[in-house]
């Protein structure tokens, strides 16, 4: 089991202002890029990206990749669909100099896959998943509340078998119903100012929390088997992404804390809602969870959302 998305340091310097990819970041807080939903986020898996992965998000689609092809060279990836749209980018292998020289033929690409985007990645629990992403990203202040490290968190496995046996024994450990899919991605993973590890379902509204609550107690059966396995995974890899997010300007303003030791686990179910009883009514529709998988949604907590995705109440379940 492993989860794991950090990435050479000479991959995330493409970021900073003065480099290659500089125009990114600005990008991202530019009227387009918020109408849009831009964020950053880095990929790593044991497939195509062993050497990791930076990939710009609009909304939940990712309209531009950048990857190492191996002696200080690059490779851009996308969905066929956006290819298409530039195929040049992505029939090449470039440099920094490179990269850096056609800034604007990239930016301009982006803008047009912003422009014609299917909407149901731009809407809905997308914005509201991006606007966590960037609100407690790149946009964080200095005092935010909480950091957003990573989206689309995905544990991995060392073959098939090995994930199908695990899962078997999470269903059970979670009594997940079988009428209930097995959730196998997180939406949010992040860190409060207590260096609390939180692990954040989130729906574009308050319908089907009961679904949300499932899913929350088997993310954190998950982490928590990740946790038992590999006792230095919070300060090692995931305290490392923190680290060089920030580093880079990818956690805004905010300072992250110190991750060590054995991280507190913390579920959440995050969901915009107006009603002015809103908690009494989230507890009562998953108080059956609750009861059958208690162990796991110990200290879970209910996240009203503003529209544009701003933690707006943050209540104990």
């Amino acid at each position: 089991m492993y989860y794991d998305r950090r990435v050479p340091p000479e991959l995330l310097d493409l970021l900073l202002p003065d480099a290659a990819l500089g125009w990114v970041l600005p990008w991202l807080r530019s009227e387009i890029g918020s109408l849009a939903g831009a964020h950053v986020q880095t990929r790593r898996d044991r497939g195509g990206r062993r050497q990791g992965g930076l990939q710009l998000y609009l909304g939940r689609t990712s309209p531009l990749e950048l990857r190492p092809a191996g002696r200080g060279a690059y490779r851009l990836h996308a969905d066929p669909r956006y290819r298409e749209m530039t195929p040049a980018l992505f029939a090449t292998t470039w440099t920094p100099t490179s990269l850096a020289a056609e800034a604007t033929a990239l930016q301009a690409h982006v803008e047009r896959a912003a422009r014609e985007t299917l909407p149901s990645f731009v809407d809905g629990e997308a914005v509201l998943h991006a606007g966590l992403m960037r609100r407690y990203g790149p946009l964080a202040v200095e005092d935010a509340s909480i950091f957003a490290l990573d989206s689309e968190a995905r544990l991995g496995f060392e073959s098939t078998p090995d994930q199908q046996r695990f899962e078997a024994t999470l269903r059970a450990s979670v009594g997940l119903p079988a009428r209930e899919e097995l959730p196998r991605k997180l939406d949010l993973v992040a860190v409060g100012r207590r260096g609390e590890l939180l692990l954040v379902e989130v729906k574009k509204d308050a319908k089907g929390l009961t679904r949300a609550a499932w899913q929350a107690a088997c993310h954190a059966a998950r982490f928590q088997a990740l946790v038992d396995e590999q006792p230095g995974w919070f300060n090692t890899v995931l305290g490392g992404v923190a680290a060089e997010r920030s580093r880079v300007g990818l956690l805004g303003a905010a300072r992250p804390p110190a991750l060590s030791g054995v991280p507190e686990l913390v579920p959440v179910i995050a969901a915009p809602d107006d009603r002015p009883a809103w908690a009494p009514a989230w507890r009562a529709e998953i108080a059956e969870v609750r009861h059958a998988a208690g162990r796991w949604l110990k200290g879970l907590r209910l996240w009203r959302l503003a529209p544009d995705g701003e933690l707006v109440e943050d209540l104990a379940a």
